[in-house]
């Protein structure tokens, strides 16, 4: 019986990691989201400045988390999502509204994409 409890702590330590990696990349997903929300408020608006000060927030958060996804994701989830991003700034920096509303569109979905990956799912399990 000895011989059971350290493996069995070992594994519960890993789901209680696993629980918490999958709250805690949802919670930073529906924040990003959030301020491309934001962004594309203020580029309906007319704001571009706004919109473009919303969407530099979070490429510093992208970045300042890429390397700890990159650890944990599919490689081409993020790049996808980074495609989409830098597609998202192209708009932006044209000036074209309805471009940027497109390409954000896109690019909340792909984060969502990337959000249900490491959620804590019967699908991801299995």
């Amino acid at each position: 019986m000895k011989y059971f409890w350290f493996p069995a702590a070992i594994l519960s330590m890993l789901l209680a990691l696993s629980i918490w990696n999958a709250h805690s990349v949802e919670a930073e997903v529906d924040g990003w989201c959030r301020i491309v929300e934001e962004a594309r408020t203020a580029a309906t608006r007319g704001d571009l400045y706004g919109a473009g000060k919303a969407m530099a927030e979070l490429e510093t958060q992208w970045l300042a988390r890429r390397r700890y996804y990159h650890a944990l994701l599919e490689h081409d989830e993020l790049d996808d999502a980074e495609e989409l991003l830098a597609r998202s700034d192209i708009a932006l920096e044209s000036g074209n509204a309805d471009d940027f509303a497109v390409e954000t569109t896109a690019l909340i979905a792909q984060l969502r994409v990337i959000a249900e990956m490491q959620g804590f799912r019967i699908e991801n399990i299995l």
